[in-house]
């Protein structure tokens, strides 16, 4: 019987320098899909929707790991299906749901709205008619900050729709992500540390009729959504995983490169000020982080082995991980600050 693992540690010890940094990217994306797994196994967050809110960021580890160790040439590593293949070109374009137009954006929120709201609707118990009151939006909660919703899960599925036939769709599409996670944490895939006893909460509404905001309009849950979207970075990912990991960083770092120009678009179109400083703003490190593919922005000189993300942020802005991670949450948390007090 072969020994898998050390079938794939001689592999990878033919890997280059570049190519080493590669995979350990793909390795703590591949972690951080076992931690999501290991959370959601715990009866009391059993019902909060952040594997679905991670559903762009699974999509961006499995597209690029698949078409990575195809590249680089490793042996038997999990191919794509024909179906497979487009089903994760597709969901990893989530992560790139900002680079939109505000209208593109706020139109397409509202369509999922509608789906959300025809349905539930749709399926109201006698008492909810008698009351005339019914949820068609979902919300996540961490450290008392909202962390997701329901109609951005939505808009980052393939699948369209809100019926119960998406659940046995999206569990078929994920076998393969499990299985390439399994191969490069070298058949031992295993979990992150988090915080077991911070409690995920949720809440449901009806938008807009019941819900927590005050600018109760179109504008609101354009607002509200990208809140959602960066709290799923600065506190759930940031606080509920208790080690320092390459994702707090990048999963941010996305989110905040396509808002740079978003928020500009968004002031255009209604009249706000909002204000977010561009200053970090690099097309070059933008494409390492959605791509393992480092080989075209560093070299084996640029590798600092101690730092999390292995120099790529020193490359950038001469500025190591920590460094650059504590200006980049500045911005982030002042960006919310400021969507807070506009909308509650």
């Amino acid at each position: 019987m072969i020994d898998y693992e050390r079938f794939m540690r001689q592999q990878l010890k033919k890997l280059n320098p570049v190519q080493q940094v590669a995979y350990s990217l793909i390795k703590g994306d591949a972690r951080f899909i076992s931690t999501l797994i290991d959370i959601s196994k715990e009866p009391s967050k059993a019902d909060n929707n952040y594997m679905m809110m991670s559903q762009p960021y699974i999509g961006l580890f499995a597209n690029g790991a698949e078409q990575w160790g195809r590249k680089v040439g490793l042996r038997f590593v999990p191919n794509f299906s024909t179906e497979e293949n487009t089903y994760y070109s597709l969901l990893r374009q989530g992560h790139k749901l900002l680079d939109k137009t505000y209208k593109e954006y706020r139109l397409q929120l509202m369509d999922t709205l509608k789906q959300s709201d025809d349905y539930f609707y749709s399926i109201r118990t006698p008492l909810s008619i008698a009351t005339n009151m019914y949820y068609n939006v979902g919300t996540d909660i961490c450290h008392g900050e909202y962390c997701g919703n329901t109609i951005l899960c939505g808009i980052y599925m393939p699948f369209k729709g809100v019926d119960n036939s998406m659940g046995p769709k999206i569990r078929d599409m994920s076998v393969v992500a499990g299985k390439l996670a399994s191969y490069f944490c070298l058949g031992k895939p295993y979990a992150y540390e988090y915080d077991h006893l911070c409690e995920l909460s949720f809440s449901d509404y009806h938008f807009f009729n019941n819900c927590p905001l005050k600018l109760n309009n179109e504008v609101g849950l354009v607002l509200f959504s990208i809140l959602c979207s960066i709290n799923y970075c600065i506190v759930f990912v940031e606080k509920y995983i208790t080690e320092e990991i390459p994702q707090k960083f990048k999963f941010c770092y996305l989110m905040y490169y396509y808002l740079c120009d978003f928020i500009l678009d968004l002031n255009k179109e209604t009249g706000l000020n909002l204000f977010l400083n561009s200053d970090l703003k690099n097309r070059e490190l933008r494409n390492c982080l959605a791509h393992y593919g480092l080989g075209q922005y560093i070299k084996n000189s640029d590798i600092v082995q101690s730092d999390v993300l292995k120099g790529l942020t020193i490359k950038a802005f001469k500025k190591d991980y920590f460094e650059a991670k504590e200006e980049l949450y500045k911005l982030m948390n002042e960006l919310a600050d400021q969507i807070k007090r506009i909308i509650f």
